[in-house]
């Protein structure tokens, strides 16, 4: 069926508008973006999706000023906040106007605990007190922080972090809401709760601008669908073609499935036995004669004495497993991976690696980790001598290196310096590094974060590579598109102990939408 296109620039009473921008970042060989027009009236939803590197984020970072004031480069065009162009703004006076959502929420945080960075921004812009108490309070109602508003940034995890950053922008009340990724680490019921949000924005005409690949929460809110490639925008569709669409023509754009359980009829991942794991009393499920590589037994975490995170929890991983590590928003999946490859110490209980317990400097040797920020792992001066850092002396490494950055999509950037990589990128980047190291059990803590469709099946190939000759990989994640294409296994984490273990088979398939549905 023919979508029908419309003209992103035709309006005059527009808040936002962009009038031919383009943008080169100092350390790039071209353009970022490139001869950008759009127009945003006050009450609208628009939403820029394209392939990961494709320049959303710095199409944002040009509407609030950090393009060029703190990322280097040069721009042509104009932006319009309010009809006043930008180039004549502080980047302070912008950010009165229009607030921004990062794709790493941890670089807007200002403070060490969550109530004091929410009221800082309106603090720093001189708000009286009493209307920071009475937005403070609102916002804290609307978004159901009252079991985090007292907690400190270092307790929460990367889903909560995104959720406090949504709502401290929200609480700014500007005019114009940037937004760069925001449901990448939310649970299912969060972007439910993202998604209430930007209604009410709407109704309260805020422009609300997305840079998102996540697209089934958005079809009943877009008003332009923007798609970009190579800097430039490709194609743009107003809000009713993106209800349209069908996920099979938006995988052939490259982009994310709009109809998010439709995949479940037709896809059926790795296991695609009908038998269902059951639950022993130990928690831990039967083997069905596969063999066990990795174990948990009773491990118990707290960070706080009064408050665990983990119980007593009972995991076995066996060889070739795929395990989606499932559970709401600061239930402790990643306290677990963390446990599991050595970065933190169980205060009890123990792991195991083929029958041998394992101490947190052995488990190093034994996991290897993406982390859910990628940045804390990046170390080298370029793509290709990152994944050559510490592996100089591997038998095979600099053979091996071209064929992974080809198959994730990075092969071209072997040479650019990691820091000017976008964030989907970057991910991929730290995931070759991970497949380069060849460990038996690999870790992954939000790896499609900041993926289109195309690069999140490049990921879910490396991944079954990494468990081909007998590894086994645990993914933490709230994809379910990128659950039934991958994962052959799912563990739901909940009250600091595993709650279900099923295979996805067409059963488990089932089971899965179920727990999207009701319990995440």
């Amino acid at each position: 069926m023919e979508l029908n296109k419309t003209d992103c620039a035709e309006y005059t009473d527009s808040i936002l508008n962009i009038q031919n921008l383009s943008f080169k970042y100092t350390e790039a060989e071209k353009k970022t973006v490139s001869g950008i027009s759009l127009a945003v009236k006050a009450g609208e939803v628009c939403v820029i999706t394209g392939e990961s590197g494709c320049g959303k984020s710095t199409l944002l970072r040009c509407i609030n000023g950090l393009c060029s004031e703190f990322y280097s480069g040069e721009k042509t065009g104009s932006v319009f906040l309010n009809g006043t162009d930008t180039c004549t703004l502080r980047i302070a006076d912008i950010s009165k106007s229009a607030a921004s959502v990062f794709q790493n929420p941890e670089n807007q945080f200002f403070t060490l605990d969550v109530l004091s960075d929410m009221v800082f921004p309106c603090e720093n812009f001189g708000i009286a007190s009493s209307e920071i108490k009475k937005r403070l309070d609102n916002t804290v109602r609307f978004f159901s922080l009252d079991t985090l508003i007292g907690k400190r940034f270092k307790e929460l995890s990367g889903g909560e972090k995104q959720k406090i950053a949504v709502a401290s922008a929200v609480m700014m009340g500007t005019s114009v809401l940037l937004m760069d990724e925001p449901s990448a680490n939310l649970d299912y019921r969060s972007i439910d709760l993202l998604k209430d949000t930007i209604g009410m924005l709407k109704k309260r005409k805020i422009a609300v601008v997305l840079a998102e690949h996540r697209l089934f929460y958005l079809k009943d809110l877009c008003n332009t669908l923007i798609v970009m490639a190579d800097g430039s925008i490709k194609a743009v569709y107003d809000g009713t073609a993106l209800s349209q669409f069908k996920n099979e023509a938006l995988h052939r754009l490259g982009l994310r499935s709009i109809s998010l359980f439709e995949e479940s009829n037709e896809v059926l991942p790795h296991n695609t036995e009908e038998d269902t794991v059951r639950q022993t009393e130990s928690g831990i499920p039967p083997q069905n004669g596969k063999e066990v590589l990795f174990s948990v037994r009773n491990i118990f975490f707290a960070y706080k004495k009064e408050k665990p995170v983990l119980c007593n929890l009972n995991l076995n991983i066996l060889s070739g497993d795929k395990i989606a590590l499932i559970g709401k928003n600061g239930c402790g999946k990643t306290t677990l991976a963390k446990i599991l490859c050595g970065l933190l110490k169980e205060k009890s209980g123990s792991v195991f690696f083929h029958g041998k317990k394992l101490g947190t400097k052995q488990r190093y040797t034994i996991v290897s980790c993406v982390m859910q920020n990628v940045d804390l792992q990046i170390f080298g001066s370029s793509v290709y001598e990152d994944l050559l850092w510490g592996n100089e002396m591997r038998s095979g490494i600099r053979e091996k290196i071209p064929a992974v950055l080809k198959q994730l999509n990075l092969f071209q950037a072997a040479e650019s310096h990691p820091q000017t990589l976008s964030a989907g990128q970057k991910q991929r980047l730290i995931i070759a590094s991970s497949y380069i190291l060849n460990k038996p059990i690999h870790l992954f803590d939000e790896p499609t974060a900041g993926l289109d469709y195309k690069n999140m099946q490049n990921v879910c190939s490396i991944i079954d590579k990494c468990t081909d000759n007998g590894g086994a990989a645990v993914i933490i994640t709230h994809d379910y598109e990128f659950i039934i294409n991958t994962c052959n296994r799912a563990v739901l984490l909940k009250d600091g102990q595993i709650a279900e273990d099923f295979p996805l088979n067409r059963t488990g398939i089932k089971k899965l939408t179920t727990v999207f549905t009701y319990h995440l």
